[in-house]
C-alpha cells in the first residue's frame, strides 16, 4: 500500500514538471507571436 502511494507522488511530481515545460513554452511562443505581430504591423504601415 505504501509503494503505491510513493509512485503516485512520484508520477504526479513529474506530471507537475511537465505541465510547468507546457505553460513555460505557450508563454514564449505567445511572446513571440506577439513580438511578430507588432513587428508586421509597424512594418505594414
Amino acid at each position: 500500500m505504501k509503494h503505491t502511494s510513493k509512485k503516485k507522488q512520484r508520477y504526479s511530481k513529474r506530471e507537475e514538471e511537465k505541465a510547468n515545460r507546457l505553460i513555460k513554452v505557450l508563454c514564449i511562443g505567445l511572446l513571440f507571436l506577439a513580438l511578430l505581430t507588432i513587428i508586421g504591423v509597424a512594418l505594414a504601415s
